[in-house]
């Protein structure tokens, strides 16, 4: 009978080394949901040009354009070509909840020549828009 009284209660022990386990784990999931950033990739890959200036914008882009090494041209992740940049822009421009606060983003690879991203920047002054952004990354200091 001593067995059985010590066998049940062992097994009730390894039930709870198992409860702190969960809170730990439980507590990992939350640091990192918490701590962690998901932010959405690009549609291409595409590396700024650097930039000294560091200063972020407080909001996000309404829209945002993203112009790849090849010149390929997607704008909020759907392939476009330059001739219908403007009437979208103008569309979504006008069914903008707050138009004052409205901006488009351009994230431009850094090897394109400023030359190529002239009727980019054509379409979206054609479209009527005043706001707009050149994504760059911080130049890093060699060491």
């Amino acid at each position: 009978m001593k067995i059985a009284a010590k066998y049940a209660a062992r097994k009730a022990n390894d039930d709870d080394n198992m409860v702190p386990l969960i809170n730990v784990v439980f507590l990992m999931l939350v640091f990192f949901m918490v701590a962690g950033q998901i932010r959405k990739a690009d549609p291409i890959p595409v590396i700024p040009p650097q930039s000294i200036n560091d200063t972020r914008a407080a909001t996000d882009p309404n829209i945002e354009i993203v112009v790849g090494a090849d010149n390929i041209l997607y704008v909020d992740d759907v392939l476009f070509t330059v001739e219908d940049v403007q009437a979208y822009l103008e569309q979504a421009f006008s069914s903008a909840v707050n138009p004052d606060a409205f901006w488009v983003q351009i994230k431009a690879d850094g090897d394109i020549p400023l030359d190529s991203l002239r009727p980019i920047f054509n379409q979206v002054r054609l479209a009527g828009l005043t706001k707009v952004s050149l994504a760059t990354q911080l130049e890093r200091e060699a060491k």
